[in-house]
C-alpha cells in the first residue's frame, strides 16, 4: 500500500526512448525556422536498420549521448568525441539528405563509421594508456638504451585495427541502406548507394554500360551483404584505408600525413617530452647521471624523418636526438620541430573519399607539467604519463573528410 505522498516506481527509460531524447535535443539546438535537423536525422537514422540498430545498442551502452553540429565550413564528414559521447553531424550534408539520395548515402556512412569507433573508445583508451604507461617507465629508467620501436609499432598497429573496423561500420550501414530499399540489391546497388565511399571495398571493371561488380580481394560479405568484423575483413581494410598514401590521405595539421605517420609523429611527441622532462629533472638530481640512448627503428616502423619533424611539437620546440636503427645500424638522428617552421600547403585539395584527418592541432601537443618535489624545490617530471599531453587522451578525434562532390556523383571508371 503506498501512501499519499510516495510515487509510484518509474521504469528506467528504454533505449528507443533515450534516443529520442537526444535527436529531440540536437533538433531543438539546431533548428531554424523553416527547418528542423532533428527530425532530418530521425529519418536518416531510420534509412539503415543496421545502422540505426548499433546507435541504439551504443546510446543503451552509454556510448553516445548527444549528436552535435560540426562547425560551418569544416570540410569534414563527421566525427566521434568519445570525451563528449558525441557524433559530431555535418549540417550542410544532413540538410541535403531529404532531397539528395548521395547526400542521404553519405551521412549513413559516415554515421556507421563513427558509431563503431564508440564501440572501439573503450579499446583505444586501453591502447593509448598502454602506450603512454610504457613510454613512461621507459623514460624514467636510467640504463641505455631506450628503444621505443614496439610500443609504437604496437601503437600504430592497434590504430590501424580500429581504424580499419570503423571503416568496416560505414559499409555495412550502407549495404543495410541498399537492402531495405530492395532486398535484392547487389553489389552495384551497394556502389551506387555511396559511390564515393565504396570504392574502398567494391572494385569495378569492364566498360560501360556494363560494369562488373566485386568486393576487393580479401573482403568477403555475408548473404545478407553484411561484412563481418573478421580478422581478415579487417586485415585487408587496414591495407584499403589505413595504408593509403599520404597524397591521398593528407592527414595532420599540414595535410601532409599517411595514417602510419600521423600516428606516429604523436608517439614521437610524447617520446619526447617524456624523455626531455626525465633527462632534465636528473641533470639537476644525479651529478653521474649520463642520457640514455633513445631508438627508433624507423624502416620497421614505415616512419619518415622529414615528416615527423613536420608534425612534432614538443614543449620546449627543440630538437630532440635519436639513434635509427633501421636494418640493423645505427644512425645518430633528430627530430626537429624548426626544420621547417613553415611547411607549404597541399598542392591541390582531396578528392579522395573517406579520409580521417586530425581535427585538434592540440592533441599533438605534448607538454610537461611540474609537479611539487621534495629535492630543494626542483620541478619533477610529470608523475602520469597523460599529464604530457594537452586536452584529450587520444591523437585523433576520428574525423571523416567530406566527398568531393565530382567523386561522389562520378560513374565508375574501369579499374
Amino acid at each position: 500500500m503506498t501512501g499519499p505522498n510516495d510515487k509510484p516506481n518509474t521504469a528506467p527509460p528504454t533505449a528507443e526512448q533515450k534516443l529520442d531524447k537526444i535527436i529531440k535535443d540536437f533538433g531543438n539546438a539546431n533548428k531554424t525556422a523553416s527547418n528542423n535537423p532533428g527530425d532530418d536525422l530521425a529519418k536518416v537514422l531510420d534509412a539503415s536498420p543496421d545502422l540505426k540498430k548499433r546507435i541504439l545498442d551504443s546510446v543503451d551502452k552509454g556510448y553516445l549521448s548527444k549528436f552535435q553540429a560540426l562547425p560551418p565550413n569544416s570540410g569534414t564528414g563527421g566525427s566521434y568525441d568519445p570525451t563528449a559521447k558525441a557524433i559530431n553531424v555535418p549540417m550542410n550534408v544532413l540538410k541535403g539528405a531529404s532531397t539528395s539520395d548521395l547526400n542521404k548515402g553519405e551521412l549513413i556512412f559516415v554515421m556507421g563509421h563513427e558509431i563503431q569507433h564508440s564501440f572501439n573508445a573503450a579499446a583505444t583508451r586501453k591502447i593509448t594508456q598502454d602506450f603512454l604507461d610504457g613510454t613512461t617507465t621507459l623514460a624514467k629508467s636510467k640504463a641505455s638504451p631506450h628503444d621505443y620501436t614496439k610500443l609504437t609499432e604496437d601503437f600504430i598497429q592497434a590504430s590501424r585495427k580500429d581504424e580499419a573496423s570503423a571503416h568496416i561500420g560505414g559499409f555495412n550501414a550502407i549495404a543495410s541502406q541498399a537492402r531495405k530499399d530492395n532486398p535484392s540489391a547487389t553489389l552495384k546497388d551497394i556502389y551506387n548507394t555511396s559511390p564515393g565511399r565504396m570504392q574502398d571495398f567494391i572494385a569495378v571493371t569492364g566498360a560501360r554500360p556494363n560494369f562488373n561488380y566485386a568486393m576487393k580481394p580479401g573482403l568477403t560479405v555475408d548473404a545478407d551483404m553484411n561484412m563481418p568484423y573478421s580478422k581478415d575483413n579487417i586485415a585487408a581494410m587496414g591495407k584499403y584505408y589505413f595504408d593509403k598514401s599520404a597524397k591521398q590521405s593528407q592527414l595532420g595539421s599540414n595535410g601532409n600525413l599517411d595514417y602510419t605517420n600521423f600516428y606516429g609523429s604523436w608517439a614521437a611527441n610524447v617520446v619526447g617530452n617524456n624523455e626531455k622532462a626525465y633527462q632534465d629533472y636528473y641533470h639537476k638530481t644525479d651529478k653521474k647521471y649520463v642520457i640514455p640512448e633513445v631508438q627508433f627503428d624507423m624502416k620497421r616502423l614505415g616512419l619518415q624523418q622529414d615528416l615527423i619533424n613536420q608534425n612534432v611539437k614538443f614543449s620546449d620546440n627543440k630538437a630532440f636526438p635519436y639513434a635509427d636503427t633501421s636494418d640493423g645500424k645505427k644512425k645518430v638522428a633528430t627530430f626537429d620541430p624548426s626544420a621547417h617552421p613553415n611547411p607549404s600547403p597541399p598542392v591541390s585539395p582531396v578528392t579522395n573519399h573517406a579520409q580521417e584527418r586530425d581535427s585538434k592541432r592540440d592533441l599533438i601537443d605534448g607538454t610537461t607539467v611540474s609537479v611539487n618535489s621534495s629535492k630543494a624545490g626542483l620541478a619533477a617530471p610529470a608523475k602520469n604519463s597523460s599529464d604530457l599531453l594537452m586536452g584529450d587522451d587520444t591523437p585523433s578525434s576520428r574525423l571523416l573528410r567530406n566527398v568531393s562532390e565530382s567523386l561522389r556523383t562520378g560513374q565508375p571508371k574501369p579499374g
